[in-house]
């Protein structure tokens, strides 16, 4: 399953660096993106939260600021809760795995900024999360399909 978003948008407010219990450095964010509504004719924004764990949230911070234009590319995700009121929530999200800042209006520019895309240090520690490991002589193997072969597919193999 593929699990992967691409948004861009400017940054909400100033950002923080906190740390957990368990010493994880993360950043908890918005981002707003302004979208083409053809009925008002208008542009109307539209705002996402965000989420980055340890090196990224680091760089997040020490590089970006509140009205910064950024492209972050990560993972979609949901957290269900009950909250005081016992109402069920639904809590949507973006686990940014990497991050470019746009340097100028025109946005032909990028500075590519990476807080290292092995995500296996930057695991949230409260998510359950559902993973396949694969164990090779008794050692986590992290990544389970590296040793398959390139498979070359024709128009025929499609199922489209």
């Amino acid at each position: 399953m593929i699990n992967q978003i691409v948004m861009d948008g400017y940054i909400g407010k100033d950002l923080e660096l906190k740390t957990t219990q368990s010493l994880k450095k993360y950043v908890s964010f918005t981002i707003c993106q302004n979208r083409y509504n053809k009925i008002q004719k208008c542009y109307v924004g539209e705002w996402h939260h965000a989420v980055a764990w340890n090196k990224v949230a680091e760089n997040l911070v020490s590089k970006a600021h509140k009205g910064l234009k950024v492209v972050l590319v990560g993972e979609q995700r949901a957290r269900k809760f009950v909250d005081k009121n016992g109402n069920k929530v639904v809590y949507e999200y973006i686990w940014v795995n990497s991050f470019d800042i746009l340097n100028n209006q025109n946005e032909e520019t990028t500075e590519n900024i990476s807080g290292g895309l092995k995500q296996t240090d930057d695991e949230e520690p409260e998510v359950d999360r559902t993973t396949v490991e694969a164990k090779e002589n008794d050692k986590l193997v992290e990544d389970p399909f590296g040793n398959q072969k390139d498979v070359q597919l024709t128009d025929a193999d499609l199922p489209f």
